[in-house]
């Protein structure tokens, strides 16, 4: 296990960090240590180097990212799942392992990428650890308060659980992994009793419908596979964040239209008639969605970078992808939260939101906190610390 006493090259220079990292860690974050500390330790470069956004550099979250992969590379403890290749799949049914008919390796992506190649979903190993984020978790995930929204006997309850696909932000540009991702699927799991999965999916220069599809694959992919996962298929939560959000509430409403131009692109992809067969069986549509200061809007109000992103100023999207004008009576249920100060994605795209579910009495819970800006994740240390225990009570409530 590294330690804030390994230098940043002795962990970097450990297979399979190097090529994988940036999938856990984003690249661009570790882009803030200038090349001449590679060789202090991270406590070091904790207090030499700021991120961008004036705190110390995130070495614990650093430290912690590279353990959790070594997990996976060396005690197959977390899968990496290519999405768009299922044949090779790791998860298959007994079927598939007695006929050879699938590949068991331990695929570990290169970062980075950002191609089919690069679409996955990490998550615990059902042979080795299925909730293995709830085992591994560092003290940044857990509440500064006692979590009660769901019981002790139903977080340890290793039947079926329901499901959770969690899609960090980054304004369809980049992929905030650690905050947006590795801690909240660790709450999810430790807490909420969730099995979770941390969707890495394409970006910018990939436009829409792109990044919606691979959204609605992950959702059929876990729907498929809800025997192997043991997860309630009736009960797969979508959770996004800032863009990520964005990406959860259009998909919902277009689910339907996404998932035939998913079936349509694995049949040009030759994807066994099989996988096709339990894919078509399948919805992809989500039972649930969790919010986090999400973009919501293109037509007032919005945050220019992923309209920008996602669409490249394609003719007529920015109507077609506004989630609040496509809300109807069977949206899914929602929880979301916003922060008053946000000055990244402004607050009236959740309080837009919660008018539209209002109309279509669609089942909501939509808070607006005081303080804490955008892009805080959990928000322990912001006005907004109880926002992911409301969130579990209201779909403990819905589920």
């Amino acid at each position: 296990m590294f330690t804030k006493n390994d230098t940043f090259e002795q962990i970097m220079n450990t297979k399979p960090i190097k090529k994988a990292i940036g999938g856990l860690f984003p690249t661009c974050w570790l882009e803030q240590i200038p090349p001449q500390y590679s060789s202090h330790t991270m406590h070091q470069i904790e207090t030499e180097t700021q991120m961008e956004w004036g705190v110390p550099f995130l070495s614990d979250a650093f430290v912690e990212s590279a353990n959790i992969l070594m997990e996976a590379a060396e005690h197959n403890r977390f899968l990496f799942i290519p999405l768009w290749h299922p044949d090779s799949c790791p998860i298959a049914s007994a079927e598939q392992k007695d006929s050879g008919s699938t590949s068991f390796d331990n695929w570990i992506p290169d970062s980075d990428l950002n191609c089919t190649d690069s679409v996955w979903l990490f998550t615990g190993n059902p042979d080795t650890d299925i909730t293995a984020f709830a085992h591994t978790a560092g003290t940044g995930s857990v509440p500064p308060y006692t979590s009660t929204a769901v019981s002790p006997n139903k977080r340890k309850d290793n039947s079926i659980r329901p499901a959770v696909i969690i899609c960090p932000g980054g304004g369809y540009e980049m992929i905030s992994a650690y905050s947006e991702g590795l801690q909240l699927a660790q709450r999810m799991e430790r807490d909420g009793g969730y099995k979770a999965f941390l969707l890495n999916y394409r970006i910018t220069p990939n436009y829409y419908p792109l990044p919606q599809m691979d959204l609605a694959l992950a959702i059929l992919h876990v729907r498929a596979h809800a025997a192997q996962y043991q997860v309630d298929p009736n009960r797969i939560l979508i959770v996004g964040s800032s863009a990520g959000g964005h990406l959860c509430a259009s998909e919902a409403f277009l689910h339907e239209t996404l998932k035939q131009q998913v079936i349509t692109e694995l049949k040009n992809n030759t994807v066994s008639t099989p996988v096709l067969k339990k894919y078509e069986n399948c919805s992809a549509r989500p039972d649930g969605i969790g919010l986090l200061y999400p973009v919501i809007s293109f037509l007032s109000e919005y945050h220019e970078g992923s309209y920008l992103n996602l669409t490249g100023q394609q003719p007529g999207l920015r109507e077609a992808l506004s989630v609040e004008t496509h809300i109807t009576p069977d949206f899914p249920p929602v929880y979301a939260f916003a922060n008053e100060d946000d000055g990244c994605v402004p607050a009236s795209n959740t309080k837009r939101l919660e008018q539209a579910l209002n109309a279509a009495d669609v089942p909501h819970l939509c808070q607006i906190f005081p303080t804490g800006d955008h892009g805080v994740g959990l928000g322990y240390n912001c006005s907004c610390k109880t926002w992911s225990e409301q969130m579990l009570h209201f779909f403990e409530q819905i589920f």
